[in-house]
C-alpha cells in the first residue's frame, strides 16, 4: 500500500468555543500518482473520545443510557438516544483511564476489566474526531438511576438491560447512536455466543 501523500498549503481557524472550525487548503496524491489541484475543506475539530460498553458477563446483561443531545435538534427525534458511556480523553490521559473515570461518572459501576475492541474515526468526511472503543466488565444493578455531573447540566438516565433484549432494540432499529451502533454490533459478532 503506497504511503498517503499529502500537503497541507494553509489552515484556517473559522470559530474557537467547545469545539474548532478550521479551513484547510491541501493537496493531495490521486490513485494514479498524479497531484489534485488545490481543495478546500471546512474540518470540525471534533475530539479525542473513549467509549466503554459496560457489560456483566455474570447477569448477561449491559447498561444503556439516554440523555438529550443536540445534536438530534434538527431532526425532531422524540425520544433520548439509546447509548453506551463516552466521554472526551484529558491532555495526557490515558484512553483506558478516561474510560473507567466516565463509566463511574455515568453509570455509578466501577470497571473491574477492561478490553479493548478498536480505534477509529466516526466521521472523517467531515471531522477529526478519533475514538477508542472498550469493553468494560461490570456489576450491572436493577431498577433506573439518573447521574451525571451537576456542574456539566448533565443529566443522565441508567439502565441495565438484558442481552436479548439489547438484540432486538438493534433488530428494530431502535438504536441511532452510531458509536453505540459500532459497540453492540461487534459485541454479537465477535464477543457474545449465545
Amino acid at each position: 500500500l503506497m504511503k498517503l501523500k499529502y500537503k497541507i498549503l494553509n489552515k484556517i481557524n473559522l470559530y474557537s468555543g467547545f469545539f474548532n472550525l478550521n479551513k484547510y487548503q491541501f493537496i493531495h496524491q490521486k490513485h494514479d500518482g498524479s497531484w489534485t489541484d488545490k481543495v478546500e475543506r471546512e474540518v470540525f475539530g471534533g475530539a479525542h473520545v473513549s467509549i466503554l460498553l459496560p457489560y456483566d458477563p455474570i447477569k448477561k446483561e449491559i447498561i444503556l443510557i439516554q440523555q438529550f443531545r443536540a445534536g438530534v435538534l434538527s431532526r425532531y427525534d422524540n425520544d433520548y438516544l439509546y447509548e453506551i458511556v463516552a466521554g472526551i480523553i484529558d491532555e495526557n490521559e490515558k484512553p483506558e483511564k478516561t474510560a473507567i473515570r466516565e463509566c463511574l461518572e455515568e453509570t455509578g459501576c466501577e470497571v473491574k476489566k477492561i478490553i479493548p475492541i478498536q480505534t477509529y474515526f466516526p466521521a472523517p468526511g467531515s471531522s477529526e474526531s478519533y475514538y477508542h472503543l472498550f469493553l468494560g466488565e461490570i456489576n450491572s444493578f436493577d431498577g433506573e438511576r439518573i447521574r451525571g455531573l451537576e456542574d456539566e447540566n448533565e443529566d443522565i438516565l441508567v439502565k441495565s438491560f438484558k442481552i436479548e433484549d439489547v438484540r432486538n432494540m438493534l433488530k428494530e432499529k431502535k438504536i441511532k447512536n452510531g458509536l453505540t451502533l459500532i459497540a453492540l454490533q461487534w459485541f454479537f459478532l465477535e464477543y457474545y455466543n449465545s
